[in-house]
């Protein structure tokens, strides 16, 4: 191995979401003068893919030219015998993969790549139909895992999970998702975005950023602005993000008579600014979170948070003090808790004042990176004691 350890990130692209925050984050911190990072996005037909590019090079973070091919039935195989051949090019030290399928890709070539593995399992397949859900989780937990050298996680919740199959606990790694402050102090003023988005100056504006998938529960979201809405006539919801449920959505709005108090944005590149327009943050997913990266950005930008009490998103927030769980899938919970912030100035302020100070002594990005460093080494001495590699 050289100085600087070669490292290959794998990444298939569902959708963009907060596994690839902690990807970008990692691109741009792990010291380089010990890591040179390789990251090759897969080559599909899905244009989720293309849109994990173009997030790379928005933020000006090394991409590879080649691209991992996934056009086919045979697309394990063909995409093994291309790492192969990144291996070799890049004289690869470690792979580190980030996402089910290279997790258990990783599981198929560990023994037949010359380098260390590392996988990170941050939620388990949710969208497809539950038999095959629990049938590629059950690939991934119980057979692709146990394979390789090390796992890094982000939640106690997931180990847990992990613990499940057979993989040792002293290779499982809960590494929290660090932030950097410094990121939340960029982005448009307040009143730009809101001018921008049609939002009224005075609106107490509620918001969520995430994929629109059906899992965010995006859904109970708006039934809940609905309850709400007569009572507190200045409500707004602000849906940050893109995917295949927004045109259910905007005619479930229209279909409320609420269309001119829903905004919805799209793909957006300023999540500070979209941040600084809200007053409450929600994330009312119906299926587990690893660990949503988006409930830790929501209160270091001073928001407080109303989440779903599932998986991992206990784990990013002090319940009661930065904001209030409720249970998924339960509108009048939900509802009661946005109208008792919305209502409530002083407690909405209280809360949100609490986050930045939770998340900074919490979730550091010094720590972060250390860990997944020393990780990293560690894995390369496993791989090292296996092969009889100096």
């Amino acid at each position: 191995m050289s100085t600087r350890m070669n490292v290959l990130y794998l990444v298939r692209t569902w959708a963009i979401g907060g596994s690839h925050t902690i990807i970008f984050l990692l691109l741009r911190h792990l010291p380089k003068e010990r890591f040179n990072i390789v990251c090759v996005p897969f080559d599909t037909p899905s244009k989720s893919d293309d849109a994990f590019v173009r997030a790379l090079k928005l933020r000006d973070l090394p991409v590879a030219s080649e691209r991992v091919p996934w056009h086919s039935r045979l697309g394990w195989w063909t995409a093994r015998n291309a790492i192969s051949e990144l291996i070799e090019k890049y004289d690869i030290d470690l792979i580190h993969t980030h996402d089910p399928q290279s997790n258990v890709l990783a599981g198929i070539g560990r023994n037949r790549w010359p380098c260390a593995v590392v996988a990170s399992p941050y939620g388990w397949w949710a969208r497809m139909f539950p038999l095959r859900s629990h049938v590629y989780n059950w690939v991934e937990r119980s057979w692709a895992l146990p394979n390789v050298d090390e796992v890094i996680t982000v939640s106690q919740d997931m180990k847990r999970k992990i613990l499940r199959g057979p993989t040792r606990e002293d290779r499982i790694n809960v590494i929290y998702t660090g932030l950097d402050p410094a990121e939340m102090q960029a982005g448009a003023p307040r009143a730009e975005v809101r001018a921008a988005l049609g939002i009224p100056d005075d609106a107490c504006v509620v918001g969520t950023v995430s994929r629109v998938y059906v899992e965010k529960g995006h859904t109970f979201l708006l039934d809940a602005v609905c309850q709400v809405a007569d009572s507190v006539p200045q409500l707004h919801l602000l849906i940050v993000g893109e995917g295949p449920l927004r045109p259910a959505l905007e005619r479930q709005a229209r279909g409320t008579g609420l269309s001119e108090r829903v905004h919805f944005t799209g793909f957006y590149d300023d999540l500070p600014g979209a941040l600084r327009a809200m007053d409450i943050f929600a994330q009312p997913s119906v299926l587990d979170e690893g660990f949503p990266t988006a409930v830790l950005e929501a209160q270091l930008a001073g928001l407080p948070v109303i989440a779903s009490d599932v998986g991992g998103t206990g784990e990013t927030m002090q319940a009661g003090k930065t904001g209030l769980l409720v249970p998924p899938r339960d509108v009048e919970a939900l509802a009661q808790a946005m109208r008792t912030l919305a209502e409530n100035p002083d407690r909405r302020a209280a809360m949100g004042a609490a986050g930045p100070e939770w998340i900074r002594r919490s979730f550091t990005l010094d720590d972060m990176v250390r860990r997944v460093s020393d990780v990293y080494e560690k894995a390369v001495a496993a791989y090292r004691a296996r092969s009889g590699r100096q």
